[in-house]
């Protein structure tokens, strides 16, 4: 299991502005225009302590049926999290419409799973394997299962209510694919 923490987290301006569109948000009225909102990202971003633990878990395993989104050589669990996310930036942050919140700490999480996803591909591309899309896992079972078998008391992470805690966390799941031998070949 790797256990990353305090790596720098970067909210890219055009995905809040994606997210934003897609919600129904106008930044523009609320005052977030391209460099406003660039600064805002750059400040929140740096008001974070985003982890991460991941591992890699072969066949068989008795809990892939559970964890694994695809039958495959092996599957990769990770646990994001934001630590105490954006809680105390949303007090000192009061201009940002109460919506936005949620975009900004969903746009945090997804960055934190593409940085460990990144890693992970990299090591599966040395097996010749390749990783199927990203599956959130979101079952109590699955999620006790997740912190269980990454520890995720090392990142503050645990279970509460069937939900983790802190709120600010993210459990994935990616299964590991042999690559097709015909591909490239004519």
């Amino acid at each position: 299991m790797r256990k990353i923490k305090g790596f720098k987290l970067a909210l890219r301006p055009h995905e809040v502005k994606r997210r934003a569109k897609k919600a129904g948000l106008d930044l523009e009225a609320a005052g977030l225009a391209d460099p406003v909102l660039a600064k805002t990202l750059e400040r929140l971003a740096k008001g974070l302590a985003p982890g991460v633990l991941f591992d890699t878990f072969g066949h068989p395993d008795s809990d892939q049926a559970t964890l694994s989104p695809l039958p495959g050589l092996a599957y990769s669990l990770i646990l994001a999290t934001l630590g105490d996310g954006f809680a105390p930036a949303r007090s000192s942050e009061g201009a940002l419409p109460d919506a936005l919140w949620p975009l900004l700490e969903e746009t945090a999480l997804d960055e934190c799973v593409r940085f460990a996803a990144g890693l992970l591909a990299d090591e599966a591309a040395k097996d010749n394997c390749e990783l199927s899309p990203m599956t959130a896992l979101s079952g109590a079972e699955a999620l006790a299962a997740v912190v269980r078998k990454l520890d995720g008391g090392k990142l503050g992470v645990s279970m509460d209510g069937g939900a983790l805690a802190p709120a600010g966390s993210l459990a994935v799941s990616l299964s590991w694919l042999a690559k097709s031998k015909a591909k490239g070949r004519r």
